[in-house]
């Protein structure tokens, strides 16, 4: 009789163990949002030097400007000639529709001076490069 109890409690732990693992095995759903940051990332190129120049022979540097944007952007320059009569880029045409993690366009510095400049002067200026969304 006694044995028969013990095996009566010890099948009833099981189907009570069982259910209660039956039960702890539902499912639930877990939502996850996030929200996408703006990447906006510009590396313009160092200093750069056009060499000798005079009336008759303009100096130039061609460079490349690169970028990153995870949203369609506009690359372009403004030029501010300084020193130079006149300093022109070709990005001072803007490109537009550039995205990605590569961007890369290239650019021409073409800088000129006129009879009116002294030799030996230092010469300087700047193109200012932008990437905008």
């Amino acid at each position: 009789m006694k044995r028969t109890i013990i095996i009566s409690i010890a099948v009833v732990a099981l189907v009570f163990g069982a259910v209660s693992y039956a039960a702890a095995a539902n499912s639930g759903d877990t939502t996850v949002t996030a929200t996408v940051g703006t990447l906006l990332e510009l590396t313009a190129p160092g200093a750069q030097n056009l060499g000798t120049i005079d009336p008759e022979n303009s100096g130039s540097a061609s460079v490349t400007v690169t970028g990153k944007s995870n949203k369609d952007a506009t690359m372009s320059a403004s030029v501010s000639p300084g020193d130079f009569t006149t300093l022109t880029s070709t990005l001072q045409t803007a490109v537009t529709g550039l995205r990605g993690g590569n961007i890369s366009q290239s650019d021409t510095i073409i800088g000129t001076v006129d009879y009116d400049v002294d030799p030996d002067t230092n010469l300087s200026g700047y193109v200012t490069y932008t990437l905008t969304q």
